[in-house]
């Protein structure tokens, strides 16, 4: 089709809502590097706060589909 126009509708309506690989276009699956807290012992670590996890727009992120890296604010639309 000549001149046809194509939309890409994304998926994510949760957690990854608006975001997308700059690269590839991939609407994720992303690795994202997070900070949570645990308390470690000897033999292992218990979570702290029920497996809350913190992250921002300046988490190292990864695309699962092409390997693409940057920081998770980069991953919009």
């Amino acid at each position: 089709m000549v001149g046809a126009t194509v939309s890409r509708v994304s998926p994510n309506v949760n957690c990854l809502e608006g975001k997308r690989c700059p690269k590839c276009g991939s609407y994720g699956p992303f690795e994202i590097v997070v900070s949570m807290r645990v308390l470690l012992h000897d033999n292992g670590t218990d979570n702290v706060d029920d497996g809350i996890s913190e992250y921002g727009d300046d988490a190292r992120t990864t695309c699962h589909s092409c390997r693409h890296e940057g920081q998770f604010g980069d991953f919009g639309e």
